[in-house]
């Protein structure tokens, strides 16, 4: 029996339930049905009976020429007042009279007084009479009431009916429709429940509990299933399945754990001599220098930043494989970022004897929210190819965006189009481009170099951002990559742009005078970030170990710790802990950490041994400044 069959068993429990609700809200129809013949005998009982009552009061009145005469006017109005209490003994019903100049009841036959609120009430005309009806308290008791005015002599009249009684034999017709409903539901919920167990939820369990048992034990397991359906064949697949995962489990491990190991260490190994150079070069520009001089200093930190953000997202493709890297939100002005890229990659392009020139199409004037980061680490990646592979050739860049851009952030389609007159890429390997250590061909490699990592780095990545990159080429003719994302964008008027230019905007300043301490046992990044703070003008004191920082800690006289996470004797996070535990205000030390490290795990780790933040490295000025200003 195939698992449509199945469905076709539970759909009839299901129809069955819907037709008792179909009773029930044709019961629903009922009840309001019978609330409308209340309100119909209601008002026929106010214009056909006492008004009427009232009006040939009136008239006899009028017909003996005595209307203007109080006694007799008093003594008509006794007899509709008399009239009104036997009509309320044999109906039960309640009247009610007020005057509409007063307000003031003039008769009634509830012992308290009673003004319906017609403002919510409905309205009819009927036999002349504008009549208001509709549901009232009185006395905190659910009352129908319907009222209506009597001109000769200036009354409000209304009758009211208690709805205790008809709300009392509704609620009991409820009742038995509600239990009757909740029977059918529960008998055809225990039927559907079992054929659904029977059928279903047995056999899903079974390779539920088989696949438990595979990611807990990564295992080869039995399942105790003979069915020819679909179940049936996914339990057999699934053993399959657990047979190779079992042969394969033990490798991944390994492989995954030499990985890790990779990544730490290349994130510390590399990072912290980077820093040095980032820090180095930034020294070096406060000096004097000359124009030359000064221009490769620019291009050296320049080149060291980018290269600072490749190693991130080099360090970040485990995560981006595993589905676990984040995506760091900030707006920025995307053409200033990318004309700042192809200044940049100029000069590789120069020296390939190749011209890179780039182009936007509506990027003026517009902010982008989106990961300044990845994109730039994509576009880096996808033009350093194409000038390697351009040699005396053209590098073209252009940039749009989809969609219009208002004065709103909205959503839109970020599109980079990165075009080469280089080598191209072969029709066969144009599937392969994208592929991990895979290059158009073996001999690029000697010829060119590299690892075949670039394209399959930004391709992961443009797919992080909502995007993806697709590729055109021919062969002799050059390569087309054109990277899409979605992004935020919002256009900015003129005379707004210095003001939210971070450039041209007034930056924080640092209280002057701070006393830091500074914990780093490498000698250089030790120089670099001392005279970074020192430009901050803070008052740096040096230790090489975080013993020694929580011992200059305790003696006190310090408003801000710069602890290096990796030192000897003591490393960085045990001094924090160190430093958290004391007995004094010292403890309430702010704490910054400096670390080579880029993921985010380790950096809540070090929050959590008591850090307030962290600056990775390359240590910047910016970077030690926002982190000051966060205190």
């Amino acid at each position: 029996m195939r698992i449509k069959s199945k469905l076709l068993v539970m759909y009839i429990p299901i129809l069955l339930i819907g037709m008792a609700l179909t009773g029930y809200w044709a019961y629903l129809t009922a009840y309001e049905s019978v609330r409308e013949r209340e309100y119909k005998l209601l008002t026929q009982t106010l214009t056909l009976s006492v008004l009427a009552l009232i009006e040939e009061r009136r008239e006899l009145l009028i017909d003996s020429g005595l209307e203007n005469e109080p006694v007799f006017i008093t003594a008509y109005q006794k007899e509709v007042f008399e009239e009104l209490n036997a009509l309320h003994i044999a109906t039960g019903r309640h009247f009610s009279i007020s005057s509409k100049e007063t307000d003031t009841i003039v008769f009634s036959t509830l012992d308290e007084s009673f003004r319906p609120n017609t403002g919510g009430a409905q309205k009819s005309t009927i036999s002349g009479h504008l009549v208001a009806f509709g549901e009232s308290l009185s006395n905190g008791q659910d009352v129908l009431f319907a009222c209506a005015e009597s001109d000769p002599w200036k009354w409000k009249v209304t009758v009211i009916q208690q709805a205790d009684a008809l709300q009392a034999s509704l609620s009991k017709i409820a009742w038995m429709t509600v239990l009757v409903i909740l029977f059918a539901v529960a008998t055809v919920s225990l039927i559907m429940g079992r054929v659904t167990q029977v059928l279903v939820l047995s056999p899903i369990e079974k390779i539920k509990s088989a696949a438990s048992r595979i990611a807990s034990e990564h295992k080869a397991v039995q399942i105790d299933l003979n069915q020819d359906d679909e179940l049936g064949e996914l339990a057999r697949d699934v053993e399959l399945m657990s047979a190779k995962i079992e042969q394969y489990v033990d490798q991944a491990q390994q492989a995954n754990k030499a990985k890790t190991d990779f990544l730490a260490v290349m994130s510390h190994e590399i990072r912290t001599p980077l820093n040095g150079i980032q820090g180095l070069a930034t020294l070096l520009l406060d000096t004097s220098l000359s124009d030359k001089q000064h221009k490769y200093a620019t291009d050296l930190r320049a080149s060291s930043t980018i290269l600072a953000n490749v190693i991130n997202d080099v360090l970040d493709l485990s995560k981006i494989e595993s589905g676990m890297s984040e995506v760091d939100v900030t707006e920025f002005d995307l053409d200033t970022m990318l004309s700042d890229l192809i200044t940049l990659l100029g000069t590789n392009a120069s020296a390939n004897s190749t011209s890179l020139s780039y182009q936007s199409k509506n990027l003026a004037s517009v902010r982008v929210t989106s990961d300044i980061t990845k994109l730039r680490q994509i576009v880096i990646n996808l033009v350093s190819n194409a000038i390697k592979f351009s040699h005396k050739g053209s590098v073209f860049v252009s940039a749009k965006l989809k969609k219009p851009v208002t004065a709103l952030s909205s959503p839109n389609n970020l599109v980079i189009a990165v075009k080469d007159t280089g080598i191209g890429i072969e029709p066969e390997r144009l599937s392969h481009i994208f592929d991990k250590f895979t290059q158009s061909d073996s001999s690029i490699t000697r010829k060119y170099g590299g690892t075949g990592l670039g394209l399959s780095i930004a391709k992961e990545l443009a797919q992080l951002l909502g995007g993806d990159i697709k590729v055109v080429s021919t062969v002799g003719e050059g390569s087309c990559f054109t990277v899409s994302a979605e992004v935020q964008a919002r256009s900015l008027p003129e005379n707004t742009l210095l003001e939210l230019d971070p450039g041209a905007k007034g930056i924080k300043s640092v209280p002057e005078g701070l006393r830091v301490l500074l914990a780093e046992d490498n000698a250089i990044n030790a120089v670099v970030a001392q005279a970074l703070l020192e430009q901050l003008k803070c008052n740096v004191e040096h230790v090489d170990n975080g013993l020694k920082a929580a011992s200059r800690v305790e003696e006190g006289g310090i408003d801000v710790v710069f602890m290096d996470v990796h030192m000897p004797v003591m490393d960085g996070i045990e001094a924090t802990r160190r430093i958290r535990k004391m007995n004094s205000d010292n403890a309430k030390v702010p704490v910054i950490g400096l670390t080579a490290e880029a993921f985010k795990e380790r950096h809540t780790h070090f929050k959590e041994a008591g850090m307030d933040s962290i600056v990775t490295k390359p240590v910047t000025l910016e970077a030690l400044r926002e982190s000051l200003q966060s205190l």
